[in-house]
Order: C-alpha cells, then sequence, then structure tokens
C-alpha cells in the first residue's frame, strides 16, 4: 500500500495515474532499445494482455487504454465509474490488478519471489488539463527513460552539496557550478514586458552563452522569459527548487531534453521528503534562496553570501 492523499475519497469516479515499482534484481519487463521505443518480451505480452482485460473481472473501472510497461516499473491511467453502492476504492482496485500482474510474471518468468515493491504511488487526475497531461507523461515514458540511460550522469541526485556557504541537494549536471560565469536573475512578479528592469534582466539574459549559466527560481514571468532567453543562447540553468528530490523525482517532461544536454541543475536547500509541500509553504520556500541570491556576490564564476 503506498501514501494515498489523507481524507480523500478514492471511490469518485475519476482518472488517476497509477505507478507499480518493480523490485531490485528481477529480469526486465521490457527493454527501451531506441528513443521512445519500447522492445517487448514475454514478459511484456502477458502484463500488457492482463492490463486489457482486467476490467472484464473489475466492473468498478472503464478498460484501461492509457499505459506503459517500463523496464522496471509500470505507468497506468485508471478511470473509476461511478458506482451507487458499496463503492470500491482505488486501494482495492490497484490491490486486484497487483495480484493479477504477479499472476502472470510468475506463469511467464517461472519465478515465484514478488514482484512489485508494496508501496504504490498514485496521482489524482482532477484538474482541468491533467488528463491530457498525464496522457502524454505515460506516452513519452519510454523516450524520457532512453534520455536518461544513455546521459545517466546528467540525471544524478547529489545529496549535501556545499554552495553559496549552505548545503544544498542537487539533480543534474553539478559540473555547471564550475562555469567562468554564472548569473543571478530574481525578477519580480509585477514587472511587464514595457517594464525597463524587464528589458534589462532579457538583456542580461541573451548575454549569457555556453560559457555561463542563469541561477534563480525562474517562477516569475519575467524569470521564465530570462530562462528561455539563456537557453536559445547556448547558456545553461541553476533552478533554485523549493522541493527535494526524492528517489523518483525528475524534472519535467520540456526540462529533460535541457538535462539530457548537461544544461540544467536543480539545487534545493530542503532534504528529500516524500511528503509534497502545500503551495503557502512552497510560497515561503521560494524566499529563501531568492534572498540568498539578492545578496550574493559573483567571484570567479562562484555565488558567496
Amino acid at each position: 500500500m503506498g501514501i494515498r492523499l489523507a481524507g480523500f475519497d478514492y471511490s469518485r469516479p475519476l482518472f488517476y495515474m497509477v505507478t507499480l515499482k518493480c523490485l531490485k534484481g528481477l529480469p526486465a519487463l521490457s527493454e527501451i532499445v531506441a528513443p521512445g521505443k519500447c522492445q517487448p518480451n514475454a514478459i511484456t505480452f502477458a502484463l500488457v494482455r492482463c492490463i486489457r482485460t482486467f476490467h472484464q473481472g473489475c466492473q468498478a473501472i472503464y478498460p484501461i487504454e492509457c499505459f506503459s510497461v517500463m523496464p522496471d516499473h509500470i505507468h497506468l491511467l485508471i478511470r473509476l465509474k461511478k458506482q451507487e453502492s458499496a463503492p470500491l476504492r482505488l486501494e482495492t482496485i490497484v490491490s486486484l490488478l497487483m495480484q493479477a500482474l504477479e499472476g502472470c510474471y510468475t506463469d511467464v518468468a517461472q519465478r515465484r519471489e514478488p514482484l512489485f515493491e508494496t508501496r504504490w504511488h498514485d496521482w489524482i487526475i482532477a484538474a482541468k488539463g491533467q488528463l491530457a497531461a498525464f496522457t502524454r507523461y505515460i506516452r513519452d515514458n519510454p523516450k524520457r527513460h532512453w534520455l536518461r540511460h544513455i546521459n545517466r550522469p546528467y540525471f544524478s541526485r547529489v545529496n549535501a552539496l556545499t554552495f553559496m556557504g549552505r548545503t544544498w541537494y542537487a539533480y543534474g549536471n553539478t559540473a555547471i557550478l564550475e562555469l567562468p560565469e554564472i548569473i543571478p536573475f530574481r525578477c519580480s512578479r509585477t514587472w511587464n514586458k514595457s517594464d525597463p528592469l524587464w528589458e534589462e534582466a532579457l538583456t542580461k539574459a541573451n548575454r549569457i552563452s555556453s560559457g555561463g549559466a542563469g541561477i534563480g527560481t525562474f517562477m516569475s514571468p519575467c524569470e521564465k522569459a530570462c530562462g528561455n532567453a539563456i537557453y536559445q543562447a547556448g547558456g545553461s540553468l541553476i533552478i533554485l527548487s523549493p522541493e527535494g528530490f526524492p528517489e523518483r523525482w525528475h524534472p519535467s517532461a520540456a526540462k529533460e531534453a535541457l538535462c539530457a544536454q548537461g544544461r540544467l541543475l536543480f539545487l534545493s536547500l530542503w532534504e528529500p521528503s516524500t511528503l509534497r509541500p502545500d503551495k503557502a509553504m512552497l510560497y515561503q520556500r521560494c524566499h529563501g534562496p531568492g534572498d540568498l541570491l539578492l545578496n550574493a556576490t559573483h567571484h570567479g564564476g562562484l555565488l558567496t553570501p
């Protein structure tokens, strides 16, 4: 059983993205052989058949049409039906699905050890536009897996990294910190494109080339514009994140390509946690790194407090 959202009714007729993680040391469920190309094996075919027919024995869900069998995990979009009486919760449905998949795996792989970790992860898909985003996420999973596999050093986590006199948690290419030019960006949310300060920040971003990096939260409209300008100019980005980087954390699809080029590093002052901070905490956490930037001094490629 994974950690579910406290107080949420998991029998609600919504879409849920469920991730089942395999135990280590088992035969791969599939193989990624090229960007976006998944090479199935006998285990893959058996699991796919099981997923596609599972709804026949579970009337509480619609057919599972969007899923991805990766080498060491499975992503699925599960949609619950509206149930009038004695509704089945997502936990029960996933438990039944895992039992069915375990049975298929045992038959095909001729191995009796468990296939999945007991803890699994879910995302509740309730906001407008989320369904399309999660569908793309699942379908693009083989491509992202390939990028991470062939560029492994650029998708690594580092704990207890010292920077600007503080201990940070990092994800990405830490060699960016050794670039000869690291320029801080902190732009107000109130700035607009006609503001001279916006133009000044954008001009600074356009001047950053492959020998430099911009550092900031890149959350305000002006900061996002500066981040895009740095990317177009060939520079790198150091993004100060209000969250840590737990084991299964990874960048968005848009940022993974930049990660694969070795041009992206995420830094966080907060150690990894399975609990996601709420909006108020995220807002508060954004100010700490921003204040450091505001008071930082540039010395030979390094920012110091």
